[in-house]
């Protein structure tokens, strides 16, 4: 009997444990889907990889100012030597030493050998490049534009996942506004037919409500797609695989409430703080050092270089064999190149390169402005939307009262089911307008602190 409930005990656990892993929810609060997002959108790892890249970028830059040490070697067989003529009388001399009578004829001879092999070692030292110079210091205005991109692209995930979020949540509100009405209506058909099966209703009332119940049907359909949809929007902009099941657990209301009686404030604001005057001033740095690169080409260029190599040669193949000599070679020596005369190229590339700079300098001014007008807009939309949320909530209010004593005069017999069907979509409308205003007032107080930088 023991064992036999040991084996139960074993079984129902396992049994239980891969259901718990199947079933597995991951819970996130808004701040954890941004937080979750930030690790693992598409968006933010592609701005990570190239973070990468410019730091590496960095030391490729510093790199090509050390010692560049480089080795070469060749084998050669020289399949078909090259012959060269001599002169008539080195050939006629070759001739009466070999015992052959004298001739006008050339004599042509080679003066290689079949076989030939070389090593060498090169080393090259830049000593001074004003290219390199200013390039070093590019390489690292280049490193902080992509720091500035990515923190950008932080900011714009974090926007998107709380804009997701809040359409998931608001999703969720409508679908079950549409399901309590949906369980009315159906309710409310059951008394109707009731009474016109004994006499009291007319068959247009039972009709009636059938067409809003059918109605009610589409619309709850409607809402549980909505709901599918927003969630895959949701899960694609945190990076969660669009199959896994997540859950929110912020609410709405916890969410709404702390912002209707939220007062904004911009007098703190500062215009450097936010990411994209942050970024328009880098580029800013990135061209003034593109105008020193093109000054840089008026300056030499000395470099120092030292080689080192031997080399042989020999009619036999293995021409690393010990009785054949190999001669050795060594060269040190400076290198300066000096720019003369270029018939205005280099200035006219200066000067484009100073006009791009004052094309930047007004896009930094615009920048300012924009940034400054996307504040006092947001500002002023977040307080509309403050005030456009009360209005419609207490609209939504008053049209359920409204709907709910027509639903109670209709069962009395005192109201018409056209006046019912009215007030339902009376108050449907008012919902949705009250659905809608939570919505814009959650994405207002998002646009704002984006405005603000901080996001």
């Amino acid at each position: 009997m023991k064992n036999i409930l040991l084996i139960l005990v074993i079984y129902f656990g396992f049994s239980n444990l891969l259901l718990a892993q199947s079933e597995t929810k991951i819970n996130f609060t808004l701040t954890e889907a941004q937080a979750y997002a930030l690790e693992n959108s598409y968006s933010v790892k592609g701005t990570d990889y190239d973070l990468q890249v410019a730091k590496k970028k960095v030391w490729e830059t510093i790199a090509d100012g050390l010692p560049q040490i480089d080795f070469n070697a060749d084998y050669s067989n020289n399949l078909k030597l090259t012959k060269s003529p001599l002169p008539i009388e080195f050939a006629n001399v070759i001739r009466a030493m070999s015992g052959e009578p004298t001739s006008n004829e050339p004599m042509f001879v080679s003066f290689a050998q079949r076989y030939s092999s070389s090593a060498g070692v090169t080393v090259n030292q830049k000593i001074f490049d004003g290219s390199y110079i200013v390039g070093t210091m590019a390489a690292k205005v280049y490193l902080q534009l992509s720091k500035d991109q990515k923190e950008k692209s932080e900011i714009e995930i974090k926007d998107a996942v709380a804009q997701a979020y809040y359409t998931v949540l608001v999703a969720e509100e409508n679908y079950k506004t549409i399901k309590e009405n949906l369980d009315i209506n159906e309710k409310l058909l059951k008394e109707t037919d009731a009474y016109f099966q004994n006499g009291f209703r007319e068959e247009l009332d039972v009709d009636q409500i059938r067409l809003n119940l059918n109605n009610s049907k589409t619309q709850l359909a409607d809402a549980k797609r909505a709901i599918r949809t927003s969630l895959i929007v949701l899960k694609f902009t945190m990076g969660v695989d669009v199959d896994d099941k997540i859950k929110l657990t912020n609410s709405l209301n916890n969410l709404v409430d702390p912002l209707r009686t939220e007062t904004p404030v911009i007098s703190s604001y500062d215009v450097s703080n936010h990411i994209d005057y942050k970024i328009m001033t880098t580029n800013l740095k990135a061209q003034d050092l593109l105008i020193k690169i093109e000054q840089a080409d008026y300056l030499p260029n000395i470099s120092a270089f030292y080689t080192y190599s031997k080399n042989a040669s020999a009619d036999d193949s293995n021409i690393f064999k010990s009785n054949v000599p190999w001669f050795n070679s060594s060269v040190l020596g400076v290198k300066v190149s000096m720019p003369i005369f270029s018939a205005g190229k280099r200035r006219s590339k200066v000067k484009q390169q100073k006009i791009e700079y004052m094309a930047l300098e007004n896009d930094l001014q615009m920048t300012e402005q924009n940034l400054k007008k996307d504040l006092s807009i947001s500002f002023s939309n977040l307080l509309n939307a403050q005030e456009k949320y009360e209005n419609d909530r207490e609209g939504s209010e008053i049209a359920k009262r409204i709907y709910d004593r027509t639903r109670i005069k209709f069962n009395e017999g005192i109201s018409t089911s056209t006046e019912l069907s009215e007030n339902e979509k009376q108050y449907l409308d008012s919902h949705s307008n009250y659905i809608n205003s939570t919505l814009q007032l959650l994405n207002s107080k998002i646009e704002f602190q984006k405005a603000l930088g901080k996001l």
